[in-house]
């Protein structure tokens, strides 16, 4: 159905006309914005009306509760065509002869505009003080006395005589004026916080006084500080910016199920923006803002493992930052599609290896025995695949294997060919006393079998040298120090447990990397893919707090509850 719909509007004796044509099977008339044929007057229901044609004419129907007067009547259903009039509200909709082409025409006009009906009403009301006595200096000191004598005078006179819970009265009187009490609610308390809500001089020690810190440290005296104690001298004038700021300026109470950290941005800004030229040897970067204004992320490495030294470095530069851990390890030839059939092991995935930490933000160190041991056993007598030595302890393998072989000579039964006559002797025999040649035959084979078990054991091919840095001063092995960093972003906080719906692989290249010196973290651009700043409409909205923390227990106690009097 195509239906030409003129829009009326007069300006005194003038009339303008704006015409458009709709097709649609059901038009529908109404104050809302999908609607065919609108009519914008707030009296009009979004939908009120609607217009469809049968195979006997053009209907029109009441959808809300506006009533619909055709041709004077007010009616449920109507046939209409040219020269009906119908009324919705203040409108006034009339059918006239439609053009070639068109299966209708209507005129619509609002004729009751909404500033008549409102002077009408205003003229019948009697609204306002202006209309009574009373002036509005009077009532206005009338109702700020009201309110300041119960909302003010009554709740301090009823804690004066003891009518209010107190941090020595924790449950108040049955006799207490209840209104009194209740007149002074700042808000909600956190969950943390709810045991003692009653108690408020717990945290307010003095009327109309600001909470002091010590009042905090009280309860949180282990709560970690902000900056490392080694590098406060490196603060310069921002050491007396960080100390004198007061708990309350980011911890605000009563705010209920918003909790008691305050997470807006300019917190943290106000410092960061300008902390290089605050405090040039303290390193920092300045951060004027996320996602624009954070610079790109650092790593921490392993630069000596040896000596247990770190560094940072920038990613997404040239060169690539490389990572140290005395480990040979490739995470490519450990994650083959078709697995290893020959050794009956499937192929392996990312969680094989990295095992969530309890609460899944972060993953538990990667050890010998929890990861590789299944797959990497230590044997070292190819006559005795059950016999292996212990892992982490060159010393101590060396020990085991010539207490074993020693061992061996001593019970007999070996069948070696070539071995000395005391160890291969019938096992379990009676040892008289060796001849001097004997005892030295028997400690030449005993070296001899350690020697080789020793080889395979470090060897490159077959031993720790295949993941270790193995050297050897004489016949004594040494291997390298390995450190496996399990947080390679430790200013930061991430939370693998939320991002648990997308693939590992999706941040973590690691099917392509062969070598234990490659970083697998990604840079500050795979986070912008999905986060925006705090502001953010079509990403996931996130400020400084979403990723950092302000309190690090690792750099001691935030102050002295004797000095936080602030």
């Amino acid at each position: 159905m195509q239906v030409e719909i003129t829009l009326l509007t007069r300006r005194g004796a003038a009339v303008m006309r704006r015409s458009h044509s709709v097709t649609a099977d059901r038009l529908r008339l109404g104050r809302g914005t999908d609607t065919e044929i609108q009519l914008a007057d707030i009296r009009v229901e979004l939908q009120t009306a609607a217009l469809y044609e049968r195979g006997d004419g053009i209907f029109i129907e009441r959808l809300g509760s506006t009533p619909l007067r055709v041709r004077g009547r007010t009616v449920e259903t109507s046939q209409v065509g040219p020269g009906d009039e119908v009324l919705i509200g203040p409108y006034r909709i009339l059918f006239t002869e439609p053009p070639a082409g068109y299966d209708a025409a209507l005129s619509v006009e609002l004729v009751q505009p909404m500033g008549d009906a409102l002077e009408r009403l205003l003229a019948q009301s009697r609204i306002g003080l202006e209309h009574s006595r009373l002036s509005k200096r009077a009532v206005s000191w009338l109702l700020f006395a009201v309110l300041a004598l119960l909302c003010l005078a009554a709740p301090i006179a009823a804690y004066s005589i003891g009518g209010i819970a107190s941090l020595n009265r924790p449950v108040p009187p049955p006799d207490m004026i209840a209104w009194a009490n209740l007149s002074w609610n700042p808000g909600e308390l956190s969950n943390p916080h709810r045991f003692f809500a009653q108690q408020c001089a717990t945290c307010h020690r003095d009327a109309f006084a600001r909470v002091p810190d010590a009042a905090c440290l009280e309860c949180h005296g282990r709560i970690g500080g902000h900056v490392d104690p080694a590098a406060a001298t490196k603060l310069g004038t921002m050491h007396g910016v960080v100390d004198g700021t007061r708990c309350a300026q980011c911890h605000e109470e009563h705010r209920g199920a918003g909790g008691l950290v305050i997470r807006e941005a300019a917190l943290c800004l106000d410092c960061h923006r300008s902390v290089a030229e605050s405090a040039p040897d303290l390193g920092a970067r300045d951060v004027t803002g996320y996602p624009a204004g954070h610079p790109q992320f650092r790593v921490t490495l392993v630069a000596d493992a040896a000596q247990r030294r770190f560094e940072r470095f920038p990613l997404g530069g040239e060169p690539k930052p490389a990572d140290h851990p005395n480990l040979t390890f490739s995470h490519a030839a450990h994650l083959v599609e078709a697995g290893f059939p020959v050794l009956g092991y499937k192929p392996m995935i990312c969680a094989d290896c990295h095992v969530a930490e309890p609460g899944g933000q972060g993953f538990l160190p990667i050890t010998y025995k929890g990861q590789c041991q299944r797959c990497h056993e230590l044997n070292f007598d190819v006559s005795l695949p059950w016999k292996t030595v212990p892992h982490g302890d060159a010393a101590g393998v060396s020990t085991a294997v010539a207490d074993f072989y020693a061992r061996q000579a001593l019970q007999g039964g070996v069948a070696e060919p070539g071995a000395p006559d005391l160890v291969r002797r019938a096992a379990g025999s009676p040892l008289e006393q060796p001849t001097e040649s004997q005892r030295r035959d028997a400690l030449a084979w005993v070296s001899q079998k350690t020697q080789a078990a020793l080889g395979i054991i470090f060897d490159e091919k077959r031993g720790c040298g295949y993941c270790h840095a193995v050297s050897r001063d004489g016949d004594a092995f040494r291997v390298a120090p390995v450190i496996l960093r399990t947080r390679f972003l430790p200013q930061a906080r991430f939370d693998h447990a939320r991002h648990a719906p997308i693939s590992c692989t999706d941040c973590h290249d690691a099917r392509h990397s062969e070598t234990s010196a490659e970083v697998l973290i990604p840079g500050i651009e795979k986070c912008q893919s999905c986060h925006g700043g705090e502001d953010a409409a079509l990403k996931a909205e996130s400020t400084c707090t979403t990723c950092h923390g302000f309190h690090h227990t690792e750099n001691g106690p935030m102050r002295q509850a004797a000095g936080a009097t602030r």
